[in-house]
């Protein structure tokens, strides 16, 4: 093929609608590396700034001498089985084999531990638009964290190159006992690579209160990231999130409830064999 054809079908394929859905085959296994890093920065009130989620929460002034800042980290080992394909979902095994802990900041001389999981298989149903039910088996934290809140990602229908679509969820809020925020993410199919073999996303998300629980919180947050997802595979292979959470926690006796910014910043990557 010459150079005109090579360029003719490349943009072709990237014209074309693609139908991007979770169909993983039945006995594929997939080999899953979660890590998460958690910033939780704690001023008082006027001692900061709401941010982007590109840039940091910072004190109003040197008098704000009480801002403090804790620092964790976590790296999740797992493997997914698939056992049943149906139409609209996916029937699979998660297993987690290790876990990483670390208190403090990447490379400032804390040393990671990672330790053997002690927990049984979970089974898990995987919708063909990303959404996650978890089954039978005794969840662990970390399979909660990698599986158990992952909301619908996918379009349900083909999408050009340059189309969105938006998925809206309900999320306990933490730190607030029966409050409940909403989710409203906006992804895009930005290009397709390798032939059109994977297709490259980004996605932008709002974080807001939903007041029907009579709270007059505050809290609100944004979310930042792209992902991966091979055609071929039929998975989501690769995804990176910057997620920015603000809220108020009241702390008696402080006569005012103290501003708390939190930064996760998670990244996903799957090999499938």
């Amino acid at each position: 093929m010459g150079a005109i054809g090579f360029f003719t079908t490349t943009a072709a394929v990237g014209a074309q609608p693609v139908l991007l859905q979770l169909r993983p085959r039945i006995g594929d296994t997939l080999r899953v590396k979660l890590e998460q890093e958690v910033e939780m920065t704690g001023m008082p009130p006027g001692c900061g700034a709401q941010t982007t989620s590109r840039t940091r929460s910072t004190p109003a002034s040197a008098d704000c001498a009480s801002v403090r800042t804790m620092n964790t980290g976590m790296e999740v080992f797992s493997r997914a089985i698939v056992r049943k394909s149906m139409r609209d979902a996916t029937d699979m095994l998660a297993i987690t084999d290790s876990v990483r802990t670390l208190s403090g900041k990447r490379g400032a001389g804390n040393r990671a531990v990672r330790q053997p999981s002690s927990r049984g298989p979970v089974e898990i149903r995987i919708s063909s638009d990303g959404g996650v039910e978890l089954g039978a088996g005794p969840a662990s934290d970390e399979m909660r964290t990698l599986f158990g809140q992952m909301p619908p990602t996918l379009s349900r229908k083909a999408v050009a190159v340059g189309e969105r679509w938006v998925h809206e969820m309900r999320v306990p809020l933490p730190g607030e006992p029966g409050a409940i925020g909403r989710v409203r993410t906006t992804f895009q199919l930005d290009s397709l690579g390798r032939n059109g073999e994977v297709a490259y996303i980004s996605m932008r998300g709002e974080l807001s209160h939903d007041h029907s629980d009579g709270s007059d919180s505050e809290t609100r947050g944004s979310l930042v990231g792209s992902m991966q997802f091979d055609r071929r595979l039929a998975w989501i292979t690769e995804t990176h999130a910057t997620i920015d959470v603000w809220s108020q926690v009241k702390s008696p006796p402080a006569p005012k409830p103290m501003q708390v910014h939190t930064r996760v910043k998670q990244s996903l990557r799957v090999d499938g064999q």
